[in-house]
């Protein structure tokens, strides 16, 4: 058993160290405009769904959860944009969460890798969408 427990031990230790060996100033100025980022691909997935909805009767959401709120009219859209957006709330702490007296420079650190790795995700995944699904749209609407 104390085997399993030093390879844990040893585990935590180089994870600890990682975390601490990054450059918080660093990650403080690239979470800033992946957030900006995250909410303005946010913006245009919802927005090229609306036009996609409104240039054409062929469209159809292929989301279930979001076709069937859109079914529900206007109270429909706002469940909908609630739930796009809800994302947002954690990834504001996570990206803005202070420490004034610098008492937890690990968890602050931890705090912002974690940010860094959710909006890298979450951008690349968004920027997909926007880009592959919903570019074309937006063009149409653009060159009509």
């Amino acid at each position: 058993m104390s085997r399993l427990t030093d390879g844990i031990r040893r585990a935590n230790e180089r994870d600890r160290q990682f975390i601490m060996s990054l450059n918080l100033n660093f990650l403080n100025k690239v979470l800033l405009p992946l957030y900006v980022a995250f909410l303005c691909l946010d913006f245009l997935d919802v927005y090229s769904t609306l036009l996609a909805l409104k240039s054409t009767l062929a469209f159809h959401e292929l989301n279930p959860i979001a076709s069937t709120l859109s079914s529900m009219r206007f109270g429909g859209f706002l469940i909908a944009i609630a739930f796009k957006y809800l994302p947002a709330i954690p990834l504001f702490y996570l990206v803005f969460a202070k420490d004034p007296n610098e008492r937890h420079p690990f968890e602050i650190k931890l705090v912002r890798f974690v940010a860094l790795v959710a909006l890298v995700a979450a951008d690349g995944l968004l920027g997909y969408i926007v880009v592959w699904n919903n570019l074309p749209t937006l063009l149409a609407f653009l060159t009509q």
